[in-house]
């Protein structure tokens, strides 16, 4: 059985992003996963996207050759509204959207907490290096008199183990 006591890459990007997001507003809805169609009508999903070794980056010498000290991680941020009214439902998504931008640019708490992300794990320490965002795309929708309004951000998350 698999006994996990803390979140590792890059489920631990995802929590720190998480535990702020509520920062924006505290009527989101936030959770770590895609959204869902069910979800409320106002949310934000955080999620893991995808892992890419550095190739370049196997040392000889190194405890497991052949293994990248240096990774790639994708995470995706979805945010999420749904209204009837389209004008009003564009400006509350357009200004989550830059919500969330900002948050990840400009939080104090976030640039605390990816600079303190690390883990260990059989003598190999990883640990968050830099981050920035990669993209941001909107899509938009009109289903039964309802708009709904969906962003999907990238950030992507560079790590080095040692």
């Amino acid at each position: 059985m698999i006994v996990a006591s803390e979140a590792v890459f890059p489920n631990n990007i995802v929590k720190v992003i998480a535990e702020r997001t509520p920062s924006i507003d505290s009527g989101l809805f936030v959770t770590r996963r895609p959204l869902r169609t069910s979800d409320p009508n106002e949310s934000v999903g955080i999620f893991p996207g995808q892992w890419v070794p550095d190739e370049r980056s196997q040392e000889m010498g190194r405890i497991n050759p052949g293994e990248p000290t240096m990774q790639q991680y994708i995470v995706g941020i979805q945010a999420f509204v749904k209204d009837g009214d389209e004008e009003a439902g564009l400006a509350r998504h357009s200004t989550l959207s830059y919500a969330i931008r900002s948050m990840l640019y400009r939080d104090a708490a976030i640039r605390v907490g990816f600079q303190s992300l690390a883990y260990t794990s059989n003598g190999v320490t990883e640990r968050l290096r830099r981050w920035g965002i990669r993209s941001q795309r909107f899509l938009s929708n009109e289903l039964s008199g309802s708009w709904l309004y969906l962003s999907t951000l990238e950030i992507w998350a560079e790590t080095d183990s040692s």
